[in-house]
């Protein structure tokens, strides 16, 4: 365990590189630790091939008023509120996946359980505008691996992501959100509740980011995401992809991290199954459920998985009636046999945009509500 000043020096390197996983791993190797990193001359740092700006951000880093010390007053405020944790790349907790990367992370934000990093986890990935068939499929293929012990991983975009994370928090599942921002600029604004329940849930999740708190969702950060979800999983399964989708790139990633790689199959008139069938043409295993998943798998973590008695069905719907999630009743009360726009939820409920999305959303994916031409319908 490190000392609070180590801790301390280890953090100001990792804000003074601004969260470069290559540029630290590179200085803790060259000085054996981030103190020593942090009082290399000049000359050092330059036979390591940093640009000036960086070695100026090192060299300065201790100062009162820079940058990287702010960062770190903020991030140790932080680190002492509840269900927040820093987990470094020499913790016990630093999932095992993820340590084998080239490029680790030199530190995980966690807003959850850090425990969860125990449990065998694969990424569900697709398409931001996905389709109801994208998106109902990523439910249903969530929700059996919850049930069958695994842990969720994805990214909490729009879409598949979105679906995925919410078929866990709807059965109580953990779930593990990767962001491409920091933990205090939640991206998408809209999923900011869906964050908050996958954290502080009865599923005991957890949301991370390896940048810093404030750091903004730039583009360049997303292909830096993507290698995190695919680095904490066995697997990477890819639900409806156009051919220049992120989740080709965490697919590519994935295969270069020695992952398994599936692929669910679309219709051959949909853009947005381009990508997935590109990716079984190239020898990705074709995945209908997840017990395509779950047989391919399970025998490479018998240990850690407690896996149902009975066979996890593909398609089929379970017989047993699934509750209506918390907080949705009074909203599902509303719903008439005739149908319900959005807007007149909106007017009746009171509920913000966001809200309303979210719980519709849930009601949704737990099998309760429909949409049909532009109403929403009860499920009989």
């Amino acid at each position: 365990m490190m000392s609070c000043t180590d801790l301390e020096s280890y953090l100001l390197l990792y804000h003074a590189l601004e969260s470069h996983a290559n540029r630290m791993h590179r200085l803790l190797a060259r000085a054996g630790s981030a103190r020593g990193a942090l009082e290399l001359p000049v000359d050092s740092l330059q036979q390591l091939k940093l640009d000036d700006d960086v070695i100026q951000r090192i060299q300065t880093a201790r100062d009162s008023n820079s940058r990287a010390r702010q960062a770190l007053e903020q991030t140790l405020r932080w680190r002492q509120q509840d269900e927040h944790s820093l987990v470094l790349f020499d913790d016990h907790r630093y999932p095992a996946l993820l340590r084998e990367l080239p490029d680790p992370p030199p530190v995980l934000f966690v807003r959850g359980d850090p425990g969860i990093f125990c449990q065998p986890c694969i990424a569900l990935v697709g398409s931001r505008n996905c389709s109801r068939y994208g998106r109902d499929l990523a439910g249903r293929i969530s929700r059996d691996l919850g049930r069958a012990g695994f842990t969720v991983v994805s990214g909490l975009a729009s879409g598949i992501d979105t679906a995925a994370h919410m078929a866990s928090v709807i059965q109580d599942k953990p779930t593990i959100a990767v962001l491409g921002n920091g933990l205090n600029t939640i991206y998408p604004k809209a999923n900011a509740e869906l964050a908050s329940s996958i954290s502080h849930g009865a599923g005991r999740g957890a949301v991370i980011s390896e940048f810093p708190l404030h750091s903004p969702p730039d583009a360049f950060h997303f292909p830096q995401r993507n290698r995190i979800i695919s680095g904490l999983s066995l697997a990477v399964c890819v639900i409806e992809a156009t051919m220049r989708s992120g989740s080709l790139i965490t697919a590519r990633l994935a295969l270069e991290q020695g992952r398994h790689v599936f692929a669910v199959p679309g219709s051959v008139n949909t853009p947005s199954s381009r990508g997935c069938h590109s990716l079984l043409r190239q020898g990705a295993t074709l995945a209908e459920n997840a017990t395509d998943i779950i047989e391919q798998l399970a025998p490479m973590v018998q240990g850690q998985l407690e896996l149902q008695t009975k066979e996890i069905p593909g398609n089929a719907v379970s017989n047993k009636a699934v509750s209506v999630p918390n907080g949705c009743t009074d909203l599902l009360r509303l719903i008439a046999d005739d149908g319900v726009t959005s807007d007149a939820l909106m007017s009746h409920s009171q509920l913000p945009l966001p809200s309303l999305n979210l719980k519709l959303l849930q009601l949704e994916l737990s099998g309760h509500i429909c949409k049909q031409a532009g109403k929403w319908f009860i499920n009989r």
